[in-house]
């Protein structure tokens, strides 16, 4: 019994060991906003409540609640994206994932 927990544990702590890679988050990503909650109601997705947005390149992710506790604005981040989450990695070794609830590009200059 004691050996199955622990190779449990073991097996957890290599996944979460994992996470804290920064090989795993290839791209870089700059802390655009964070929205924290306001008793003002929001009026669009880009300004709900929790919410941040991230520059990675010419675009801008607009993401739900998850990582705007980990972030601050005009940092940059280790990050990878998938279809529906954006993943971060912050320097002090905070990792975190949330939705993503928008993507618009920037025009080139």
């Amino acid at each position: 019994m004691k050996k199955t927990i622990l190779a449990v544990l073991l097996l957890a702590g290599l996944a979460f060991a994992k996470d804290k890679n920064p090989a795993d988050y290839p791209l870089t990503a700059h802390v655009v906003s964070v929205n924290t909650y306001t008793t003002a109601a929001a009026t669009s997705d880009d300004m709900a409540p929790w919410t941040a947005q991230f520059r990675v390149g010419n675009l801008v992710y607009t993401t739900g609640m998850g990582c705007h506790k980990h972030v601050q604005v005009g940092a940059d981040v280790h990050a990878r994206v998938d279809k529906k989450t954006f993943y971060v990695l912050t320097d002090d070794g905070h990792s975190c994932d949330a939705h993503i609830r928008g993507v618009r590009e920037i025009p080139a200059k």
